[in-house]
């Protein structure tokens, strides 16, 4: 079992920058051979604690109305015909595609190609979801893990501003999924590195 003591972000800490880092758990992997697909992790892990606010875009049809409420950016079908320029510019710019399931082929078809690079995927939702702020809220505990060419995941689970018992559980959730997906696909995890954007990282394992 490896272990995030309270100990080890304090001294993290000290790495005092003029903004709000980001605390990132590190993780190298041995014995995996990503040059096979079915080897690569593409998932999505929900963390107990809200790491820090996310660009989310709505692409919808029948929910523009309950989308637009929220505040974020709204797309409609009428609105997909992305020149090579717009299409890089949004997918750089947003962190979550949450698009309407009627609409998937279409947005698959347009933005696809441009997020798919970045490592970044579209999220269905029903034509009859109630509650978007709910998926907002899911969405900002969200971490995106991609393993597809390098053997080594790197993964936010916290911020300078977020609680010390907050980070560590938010890590005991990442690193506990992490594993059960490398050692599923017949992975070892070699060694585990806890780590301010602009420090350096401390050795967990």
């Amino acid at each position: 079992m490896v272990e995030l003591k309270v100990e080890d972000i304090k001294k993290l800490k000290e790495n005092k920058k003029g903004f709000s880092q980001t605390f990132d758990l590190v993780v190298n992997i041995s014995n995996l051979d990503l040059k096979k697909p079915e080897n690569r992790i593409r998932e999505r892990i929900k963390l107990p604690y809200k790491i820090k606010d996310r660009e989310i875009c709505f692409i919808v049809d029948s929910l523009v109305t309950k989308a637009k409420e929220t505040g974020k950016k709204v797309l409609t079908k009428n609105e997909l015909d992305f020149d090579k320029k717009e299409g890089k510019k949004i997918a750089k710019e947003y962190d979550f595609f949450v698009v309407e399931a009627t609409l998937m082929p279409i947005v698959a078809k347009s933005l696809g190609k441009y997020i798919g690079p970045r490592n970044k995927s579209l999220i269905p939702i029903s034509p009859v979801t109630k509650d978007l702020s709910a998926t907002i809220r899911d969405l900002e505990k969200t971490i995106s893990v991609n393993l597809i060419k390098n053997p080594i995941i790197q993964v936010p689970i916290g911020t300078e501003k977020s609680k010390d018992e907050e980070i560590i559980e938010n890590f005991n959730v990442t690193y506990d999924k992490l594993k059960e997906s490398i050692e599923g696909k017949g992975g070892l995890i070699k060694s585990v590195y806890l780590k301010l954007t602009m420090s350096k990282p401390i050795k967990l394992m």
